[in-house]
């Protein structure tokens, strides 16, 4: 079992950023994708949609970028999932960046001792972190929260 991410952090701060931008979240348009794959994979959707919520309404800005590392809904970084047979091509499909996104999601909660929202996050969005990041926090906020039913 994975330590990682295992240590609490005091200092994670879960709080809504300035540059969070709630109308770009792309859950409600990915709703079908997500629910279909998180049931799938045997996944929690909640987490999933927080994700992706967290993710559209922060990565916003790399639309700008004529060719980003990571693409949206779940920021999958592109050179990690060419081993798996997927392109970038692929993975700007949002059906197929979703069950790239819960795949990993999937394997971090099964590898995580005591798995919890802000673990299986902060190591989602870091694979080498030793203890609860902002970013592990601020999902765990999200998904207590479920912004993406206010409109």
């Amino acid at each position: 079992m994975a330590r990682a991410a295992g240590e609490a952090n005091s200092e994670a701060n879960g709080s809504k950023p300035i540059y969070e931008l709630h109308e770009m979240n792309e859950v409600f348009e990915r709703a079908v994708d997500i629910l279909k794959e998180a049931s799938a994979q045997d996944a929690d959707h909640r987490l999933v949609m927080a994700i992706v919520c967290m993710e559209t309404s922060h990565g916003y800005y790399d639309r700008l970028h004529p060719r980003p590392k990571t693409v949206l809904p779940m920021n999958v970084h592109v050179s990690y999932w060419l081993g798996f047979g997927w392109s970038r091509e692929d993975l700007q499909v949002p059906a197929t960046n979703i069950r790239a996104g819960v795949t990993l999601l999937k394997r971090i909660s099964e590898r995580v001792k005591e798995p919890t929202v802000a673990k299986v996050a902060t190591l989602y969005n870091n694979l080498s972190a030793e203890q609860v990041s902002g970013y592990g926090a601020r999902v765990q906020k999200i998904y207590e929260e479920e912004p993406w039913w206010d409109l």
